[in-house]
């Protein structure tokens, strides 16, 4: 079988007599910059991660909505607060750590994953701190 020129799949994308598609555009969806897109539709995702005390996550979980409320309130658009609590002796809470990493859009996984680097992380710079304040 010997292909022609004009023949084939090629031909059948040129049948409408436009050129291809080239082949950096083809298969990619088209794209929009985050700064062309008009506020009325953006939704603001705001991620904090904060310690608490083992035994008190509540208090320091309505503290953050209060400190993030006037910015939330001043701003444009659609806002989304995501606080993840980690507490200072090694608790992670299942609704405080876990259900915020989950609408985050991880999978239960890597939600256990990340919130035992995150608590890892945490710890290893607590040890830091303590070691610095102590040979300071």
């Amino acid at each position: 079988m010997v292909l022609v020129r004009g023949q084939g799949s090629l031909a059948a994308a040129t049948a409408a007599g436009g050129r291809p598609p080239s082949p950096a555009t083809a298969y990619r969806p088209r794209q929009t910059r985050p700064e062309n897109l008009p506020w009325q539709r953006c939704t603001t995702h705001l991620i904090e991660t904060k310690y608490c005390e083992d035994t008190r996550p509540k208090q320091q979980l309505q503290a953050a909505h209060a400190q993030h409320g006037r910015l939330r309130r001043s701003t444009a658009g659609d806002h989304v607060l995501h606080v993840i609590l980690l507490g200072v002796g090694g608790v992670i809470y299942i609704p405080h750590t876990l259900v915020p990493l989950k609408n985050l859009g991880l999978d239960s996984q890597r939600v256990k994953k990340l919130a035992l680097k995150l608590h890892a992380h945490s710890a290893h710079y607590a040890l830091k701190l303590v070691l610095y304040q102590t040979f300071s």
